[in-house]
């Protein structure tokens, strides 16, 4: 029997072959038409040479998840829109796409989801208008045959729950809460309803990327193959390809006025150091490569800048750099939403020379006098071991936080044998109380301060804390969360690793009564420290004296006290957990002052303070103070007008009695 000819068949054999998935990008560009209710251009849409692979994935059976870290406005909606457009008309299931909130929701199914399916004629007649009374056709959610559509809240667990979906479409993860409820991440909890689609499913995370380690944007394009787009330098006695950088190849001649800096840019070839203008950076753009990272393993990235975007000129992003530079939030937007990089959150540390070398001339110590907008005193004192000792700084406080160092002590007792009595020893908190609770310090209007509240580590010791607390005023609890003050209250205060507050906890009073009715103040380590070093790096005394917000002023101290508040950096760990590691071979006792002093100031209510409270402290120690006698030798000696000033002799012979400031101050607090 003779076998049939092959031609006859070949026809028939093509109906047994599996359709072609069609790809996303040719899709796009024949069925996909912009709306003016989005974009700047109307009409079917034209992708650029770089966005192809990034849309293609969506349609690659090899690719369960696509991860896109980008700059804003660059293509991370277009992609979304179009891969649910896809969805629509060719391969149809159910759909979830996670808005950081469910206003966010709202506006993507009003301004793009609405628009779309109005102006792509393929969409036409597969989705309903929303209808207040058609529950299949509301504003978050959609029917169309062979499928659905459901818009959702990152931050409701039970919008992440309820029906199984083979479209996952995550906008803007980076900004969605780090739990949904109490149930947990909401991307894993929306991960989850994909499951019993298996290797159908297709997942997007498209974002800008925010802090690293915390970025999620950023830990899922780690976790990808990581491709970055590579471009071949226009120049043709080069040809060489990279990636494009801000930092590393964008130029500008920094001689120029300020003003006209920015107009200078050029791009420079990292191999033959030859200039790009916008036009050649823009054609090298078109032609871009991907290349992957890391081995692919079912998960796509890409990282694109607005280095690659054809409408943005290098000038206008030198621009935008010049003016953010000075302003770490500022240079934070650009660096995240401008260049798609990770912010590098890790706190560097402060150099210690330049805060020793920015000292001022003010008098502390013995001859403290507390600068004019210092408007009451916090101590706080660190308790150490090895030697035996503590460590107490005086610090001054005024409007915004802005707040002078008048005081460093370090106090021991010394036995008859010359060693240092251990810090369970009455006697040397004795003189902590005489030396430095006790003690009023001369303000530079002449009149004389008390210390407002003592905060002390309880450390290693805290029985011998509580015990000398507990002999002194504690803040009182009022109504609705109030604290009522005296004068030289003590409190007991404990690190803790919160990165969100100050004070973030408080004992209760059952607690309180097993530590001899003491209360102990939690301090958020991670935040107070995180914030001196942002103030110590970015704000600084003014040449002129005057008020300068949140700045920490520092008298002539030696080298080592700065060494000390510059003893430890924050590291931001891959699971976005803060550390502080302490430098080597340095002391760190005047940084954990600092955190105590701040947390003393913000029990005192320093974060809440009303005007008529600034107003009233600013007021009363603003009291001019007349008939001015030295009143000892050190006095006479200096020339510096801040050491003008009243005693409490001459105070009382104008009527004023010794406790007028603290009964003043009852007031305020």
């Amino acid at each position: 029997m003779m076998s049939p000819e092959p031609e006859i068949f070949a026809p028939w054999l093509e109906l047994w072959k599996p359709q072609e998935t069609q790809q996303l990008s040719e899709w796009a560009e024949q069925h996909f038409v912009l709306s003016s209710r989005y974009s700047s251009r109307t009409g079917p849409i034209r992708l650029h040479g770089w966005q192809r692979e990034i849309f293609d994935s969506f349609t690659d059976p090899r690719v369960e998840t696509t991860v896109l870290m980008c700059g804003t406005q660059l293509t991370k909606t277009i992609f979304i829109q179009a891969a649910l457009a896809f969805v629509i008309s060719e391969q149809p299931g159910p759909v979830l796409i996670v808005q950081p909130a469910e206003k966010d929701a709202k506006a993507f199914s009003v301004e793009r989801l609405a628009p779309m399916v109005r102006d792509c004629p393929v969409l036409h007649g597969l989705v309903a208008d929303s209808r207040s009374r058609d529950s299949s056709n509301t504003i978050l959610e959609k029917e169309f045959p062979g499928g659905s559509v459901a818009l959702v809240g990152s931050i409701s667990p039970g919008n992440l729950a309820r029906r199984s979906i083979r479209y996952l479409f995550c906008d803007e993860p980076d900004k969605y809460p780090a739990s949904a409820g109490s149930e947990g991440d909401p991307i894993y909890l929306a991960r989850q309803r994909t499951v019993t689609f298996g290797s159908r499913r297709k997942i997007i995370l498209a974002c800008s990327p925010t802090i690293a380690g915390r970025s999620r944007i950023g830990k899922a394009y780690a976790a990808s193959d990581e491709r970055k787009p590579w471009v071949a330098c226009p120049h043709p006695e080069c040809g060489e390809f990279q990636v494009l950088r801000f930092f590393d190849g964008v130029k500008w001649d920094k001689t120029l006025p300020p003003e006209k800096q920015a107009e200078s840019a050029y791009y420079q070839c990292q191999h033959c150091k030859g200039r790009w203008n916008d036009a050649q950076r823009w054609a090298a753009c078109e032609k871009a490569e991907w290349r992957s990272g890391k081995p692919f393993a079912g998960t796509a990235g890409f990282w694109i800048s607005h280095l690659y975007s054809p409408w943005e000129k290098l000038s206008d992003l030198v621009d935008k750099f010049l003016k953010a530079k000075d302003d770490p939030q500022q240079l934070k937007a650009f660096v995240t939403t401008d260049l798609a990089e990770l912010w590098e959150d890790d706190g560097e540390t402060p150099e210690s020379e330049l805060l020793f070398a920015r000292r001022e001339n003010y008098p502390f110590g013995d001859d403290a006098v507390v600068p004019q907008r210092g408007l009451f005193l916090t101590a706080q004192v660190d308790v150490q071991d090895n030697p035996p000792r503590l460590e107490a700084e005086v610090v001054a406080w005024g409007r915004d936080r802005e707040n002078w160092s008048v005081d460093y002590r370090i106090i021991q007792d010394i036995a008859e044998n010359g060693q240092p009595l251990p810090v369970t020893s009455p006697s040397l908190w004795e003189k902590l109380n005489a030396e430095v609770l006790q003690r009023e310090y001369r303000h530079a209007s002449g009149h004389l301060m008390p210390i407002m509240l003592m905060a002390i580590d309880t450390g290693s010791k805290a029985a011998t804390v509580y015990e000398f607390v507990k002999k002194h005023p504690q803040p009182s609890h009022g109504p609705a969360g109030t604290r009522v003050f005296t004068p030289r209250s003590v409190v007991a205060v404990k690190g803790r690793d919160d990165p969100e507050r100050v004070i973030c906890s408080v004992s209760k009073e059952d607690a309180a009564r097993k530590r001899q009715n003491v209360r102990i103040y939690g301090v958020g380590t991670h935040r107070v420290k995180g914030e001196i070093y942002d103030m110590l790096r970015y704000v600084r005394p003014r040449g002129d004296g005057a008020a300068s917000p949140a700045c920490y002023h520092f008298p002539m101290y030696d080298r080592s006290y700065f060494d000390g508040l510059c003893s430890e950096r924050r590291v931001v760990k891959a699971n976005g957990k803060i550390k502080w590691q302490k430098l080597p071979n340095v002391r760190n006792e005047p940084l954990d002052l600092k955190v105590y002093g701040r947390a003393a100031a913000t029990i005192c209510g320093i974060d809440i303070f009303n005007e008529r409270q600034w107003k009233a402290m600013e007021d009363a120690l603003g009291m001019p103070v007349v008939s001015v006698v030295p009143e000892s030798p050190r006095d006479e000696k200096t020339e510096n007008p801040v050491h003008a000033g009243g005693t409490q002799r001459q105070w009382r012979d104008e009527g004023r009695s010794d406790d007028w400031y603290e009964t003043r101050t009852k007031e305020w607090f």
